[in-house]
């Protein structure tokens, strides 16, 4: 965990609609609709939606229910050219913050694209500033590579270390992984929740 120094900014208010839902069980069943259908049909909304919805935003390639039920957005032909894994470009830039390198590293247009939070954005970067760097929230692994909810950024949200619940040599598959975190708790809250309760008590030994 991270040593804070900027308080004010882990303090100041994020409008309700910038944040991303908890994590849940139903996550990892069921397919995703954007957070606009998702709202328009009075179904809860997951955070597997407005993910879904942020990629769409971006330009990725999704499913069809989640493309139809959106405006159409302009495509960014540069992506294909521009295709660094994310994981490489956020190895680079937890370097840089940590002090390994010097300056934050340049970002091509595809992972700039990809690391787009849109209204996120504030919420994100809180998160990060308690834990570390995000994960890309999804991944190409859908039906004929449409991206959806990567179980590594449910990780992440849940205040969890890197490969806690998603490393390979654990074995869970992808829905196992969503399912894990859905039922977890967030370590930082429960902390907070145990100092809060034990603030008043005097232990007698």
């Amino acid at each position: 965990m991270r040593h804070i120094t900027d308080t004010e900014s882990l303090l100041s208010p994020i409008p309700e609609d910038s944040i991303l839902r908890t994590p849940s069980v139903v996550d990892s069943t069921g397919g995703a609709i954007s957070e606009t259908q998702a709202r328009e049909r009075g179904r809860m909304v997951k955070v597997a939606d407005q993910v879904a919805e942020l990629a769409a935003e971006n330009g990725l390639k999704v499913s069809d229910a989640i493309a139809n039920s959106l405006l159409p957005t302009p495509a960014v032909g540069h992506i294909r050219n521009h295709d660094e894994p994310i994981e490489d470009y956020l190895e680079r830039r937890q370097k840089a913050e940590s002090g390994e390198y010097k300056g934050m590293p340049g970002v091509s247009l595809g992972v700039a694209v990809r690391l787009n939070w849109g209204k996120f954005e504030p919420a994100i970067r809180r998160w990060e500033k308690i834990t570390r760097v995000a994960p890309a929230p999804t991944k190409p692994d859908g039906k004929d590579g449409a991206h959806r909810l990567s179980a590594e950024f449910t990780e992440w949200m849940m205040g969890l270390p890197e490969g806690w619940v998603t490393s390979e040599e654990i074995g869970l598959k992808r829905n196992e992984q969503l399912k894990a975190c859905g039922n977890g708790v967030v370590p930082q809250q429960a902390e907070l929740a145990l100092r809060m309760l034990l603030q008043d008590v005097v232990l007698w030994v």
